[in-house]
């Protein structure tokens, strides 16, 4: 099968199932398989396939009818211009966080921030590019093994120099930062078996579920950060489209706060700066 044969069957193969973007997934998938880059598959369209990638390819179609999430499959994902590995179980990266790092970037830049925590590293996507983005130490905090196996691989393949804590919360915290960060679970409960299904049955729920009325972290977070946080230190966080009102509100005894939008100019961060 040629190369451009097989990218229009896969695209035929996907275009029916809501949580796929079939042009992108089936370009990335085989460029991924080739080890070339996109210019590659239209600039050798022509190229036949070998046999051993058609049918890896296929198999990694049928996996994304079912739902898995193309960033499990591969096993990486891009963020921030590198490159993350992304094992099972571990909330995935979303590009929507790029947004969160601009921002703590743009706080380091204009304020003497010395150190950063964040809570709930996942991937560790934010610790690291943030350690690489700048001189400032950042440790790196979350309740899930799976979580702090999934950073430290990254650490070590990025060569960053972020601590790695396993804390619930504030836990296992014993020092204060100038800067908290956290993108804590958010989804109300009774919202998670709504979620498209590659979300809901394969990312972790303990990743997604924010209670009640998903701002079950955030009250914890706000309420503790005020004594691990120095002087007029800064508490940042990503939060669900329609969210920032509430947690305003939840922030505002305490802290000197602005939300900042998304490229699709919705809500997505909250900074709030500690009272003096």
């Amino acid at each position: 099968m040629k190369i451009k044969e097989a990218l229009i069957e896969g695209r035929d193969y996907l275009k029916d199932l809501e949580y796929t973007y079939p042009i992108y997934e089936t370009r990335r998938i085989l460029s991924d398989l080739l080890n070339k880059d996109l210019s590659y598959l239209v600039s050798h369209d022509e190229d036949l396939l070998d046999s051993k990638i058609e049918n890896k390819y296929f198999e990694i179609l049928e996996k994304r009818q079912k739902g898995i999430p193309l960033q499990y499959i591969l096993g990486e994902e891009d963020f921030y211009g590198r490159t993350f590995k992304v094992i099972e179980g571990v909330l995935i990266p979303r590009q929507d966080t790029e947004i969160s790092v601009k921002k703590i970037l743009n706080i380091i830049e204009n304020n003497q921030i010395n150190n950063m925590l964040e809570i709930g590293c996942g991937t560790g996507i934010v610790s690291i590019s943030v350690d690489l983005e700048s001189s400032v130490d950042v440790t790196a905090v979350d309740i899930s093994e799976k979580a702090i196996e999934n950073t430290k691989i990254n650490k070590e393949k990025l060569n960053s120099k972020i601590k790695i804590i396993k804390s619930d919360l504030f836990s296992n915290i014993n020092e204060k930062f100038d800067l908290i960060y956290s993108n804590p679970p958010y989804i109300k409960s009774k919202e998670i078996e709504n979620l498209q299904v590659e979300v809901r049955d394969y990312e972790p729920r303990l990743a997604l579920d924010g209670g009640e009325d998903g701002l079950f972290f955030y009250r914890s977070i706000i309420k503790s950060s005020p004594e691990f946080l120095n002087h007029k230190g800064f508490l940042v966080f990503e939060i669900g489209y329609d969210e920032a009102e509430d947690i305003c509100n939840l922030m505002k005894d305490k802290f000197e706060v602005e939300v900042y939008k998304d490229l699709n100019n919705l809500d997505r961060v909250v900074v709030g700066q500690l009272k003096m």
